[in-house]
């Protein structure tokens, strides 16, 4: 190969390289995103006034099956300082022995659902969360990080039908480092399990930032409820996020991954 033919060849490779990565606003390196499943008390208890102190606003996946009417001037108040409230479908539908089944003779489990009942549920979600938030628009949590109903995968209907513009799936350790690749339709996520260290989330902290990406944790309890992560050590997790604010941006799932799309269009 020519000389000179190689030597364009590979600074193409190193601009597209360079462009792929995700340019983060007001110098930060990194950006990430605190999200909540399941609507529990340990959230509103603990965890919201944990990240207040800092300054901080997370990301909340509601089903409408556990949202009480008592509960809901408390999240209505949540939204309105700011925490965001997000879609976790009416009934939370997980594939059979995922979960223990209900004592309904209603089949709940995503074998019993077709994609247009799935869809038709996430709709009717919507609509309760705007009477309590007032936004018709939120994001998505797929319940159990599955995404198949009746045996088909339902994720890219789903954004195709414009009820949610991004939907929070695949669990991994996988930081987002590309704008023009990430599929907003199963956007991946570090989950905090029972009896998660800080230690561990602060290192997949540090590789979102080493890599200049995205990294999303789905946490449930928070020193109490179920899939409990200890608010001791929650706490020294949103501690290491104030000491570093100068260059990772903490902020709800849907306004950074708004930017984040805007970074895949140019």
């Amino acid at each position: 190969m020519n000389k000179t033919v190689l030597i364009l060849l590979l600074v193409c490779l190193s601009v597209c390289g360079a462009q792929a990565q995700i340019s983060w606003p007001d110098g930060k390196k990194a950006a990430i995103v605190l999200t909540y499943d399941d609507g529990l008390k340990s959230q509103r208890d603990i965890v919201m006034p944990q990240l207040e102190a800092k300054g901080f606003r997370g990301t909340f996946f509601l089903y409408g099956q556990v949202v009480k009417d008592s509960d809901i001037p408390e999240w209505r108040e949540a939204a309105r300082r700011g925490h965001e409230l997000g879609n976790h479908s009416l009934f939370h539908p997980c594939l059979a022995g995922t979960v223990e089944t209900s004592s309904s003779s209603l089949c709940r489990s995503l074998e019993c659902y077709s994609v247009k009942d799935m869809l038709t549920e996430i709709g009717m979600m919507n609509s309760f969360l705007y009477a309590i938030d007032g936004k018709k628009e939120h994001a998505y949590a797929y319940p159990c990080g599955q995404s198949v109903a009746g045996g088909e995968d339902y994720s890219r209907p789903l954004l195709d039908s414009g009820l949610v513009k991004y939907c929070r799936g695949a669990a991994g350790r996988h930081v987002v480092e590309d704008a023009k690749t990430l599929n907003f339709a199963l956007i991946p996520t570090l989950p905090a399990l029972t009896g998660c260290k800080a230690d561990d989330l602060i290192k997949y902290v540090q590789d979102a930032l080493d890599k200049h990406g995205l990294g999303i944790i789905v946490f449930h309890g928070v020193g109490g409820d179920y899939l409990t992560v200890d608010a001791a050590e929650h706490q020294k997790l949103v501690d290491f996020l104030a000491a570093h604010s100068d260059e990772i941006w903490v902020g709800t799932f849907s306004d950074v991954l708004d930017y984040v799309a805007e970074q895949a269009k140019k």
